[in-house]
């Protein structure tokens, strides 16, 4: 990275309900996005997500993870 320059780098998921974007980024970072009461008993997203994650240069990149659900996405 230059002198001076900040990056800032945000990497999103996308994919259908069910296809492990909450669990990769469980796996990536150590931190589990779904937090509400009604995500954690119904073992699905319903609200956007967000966790901190290292890149190899050392830079703090923000993962995002979206919803699968066609119902949570506006």
């Amino acid at each position: 990275m230059s002198q001076g320059r900040e990056r800032h780098v945000i990497i999103g998921t996308a994919g259908h309900v069910d296809h492990g974007k909450t669990a990769l980024i469980r796996a990536l970072t150590g931190r589990d996005t779904d937090r509400l009461k009604e995500e954690k008993e119904r073992g699905i997203s319903i609200d956007l997500g967000f966790a901190p994650f290292r890149l190899p240069g050392g830079e703090i990149a923000g993962v995002v993870d979206v919803p699968g659900h066609e119902r949570f996405i506006s």
